[in-house]
């Protein structure tokens, strides 16, 4: 059988839909053999275009913005699509009935692997939207998962971080050590694993930076779409 074509919705930012098209094939190879490439549609949208549109006080401009973008994948002929940054999930209830195409949510995705691990209390970062929005935190909480974010200025700090620098393709030392610093907080408040819910900071933080569970949201994401596209 013909395996499904992917559509990946990436670009915001490139970093991490570079990552995801590594982990594709990768996992892909992995599970059914090196003879085989993953079919892949990529949309990769402008991140200034997504920026402007999500900064319009109506939501209605991102999020026609994002159902034009993904019904170009649909269009091109994708079997199922990805939306491959976590903040950008917060529109996916109003975007994804109107592409039309089977969704695969790095959300949903993530909080069933931390219930698998059998966490019940999880740190989450990622850009402001994610940290102080409610979407992650909502199916978690069906999940009986409590979430704990970092103090409103550490969130400040990590948004910064994330847009100046992980999503330019840019990673220090010196970030690196501010987001330890930050996790090592969220381990002070009881959590017993940290979800990097952006799809740039696993490329800065591994797993083995810290002691305690890291849930990768890109390769969680990654890995869900494989299984998708493969099953009969």
């Amino acid at each position: 059988m013909q395996n499904k074509t992917i559509g990946l919705l990436g670009g915001i930012g490139w970093a991490s839909t570079l990552e995801y098209y590594r982990l594709i094939n990768e996992m892909l190879v992995a599970r059914i053999g090196p003879a085989h490439s993953a079919r892949i549609m990529l949309v990769s949208m402008d991140q200034a275009d997504f920026v402007a549109h999500a900064a319009q006080p109506d939501s209605h401009a991102i999020e026609q913005f994002l159902i034009g973008e993904g019904q170009r994948l649909q269009g091109m002929g994708a079997d199922f699509f990805l939306l491959c940054a976590n903040g950008a999930h917060r529109f996916a209830p109003a975007v994804v009935p109107r592409i039309g195409l089977p969704f695969i949510s790095i959300v949903e995705e993530t909080a069933k692997r931390v219930q698998q691990s059998g966490i019940r209390k999880v740190g989450l970062l990622g850009v402001k939207q994610t940290m102080a929005g409610s979407f992650y935190h909502q199916a978690l909480a069906q999940r009986g998962i409590a979430t704990v974010t970092p103090v409103a200025a550490d969130q400040d700090i990590l948004h910064d971080i994330i847009y100046t620098e992980l999503v330019q393709n840019i990673f220090t030392d010196a970030s690196r050590n501010i987001f330890l610093e930050i996790i090592g907080k969220l381990l002070l408040q009881g959590v017993q694993g940290v979800i990097l819910g952006c799809t740039e900071i696993p490329l800065l933080i591994q797993q083995g930076d810290v002691d305690l569970p890291l849930f990768n949201t890109t390769a969680i994401h990654c890995e869900a779409a494989v299984a998708f596209a493969i099953e009969d």
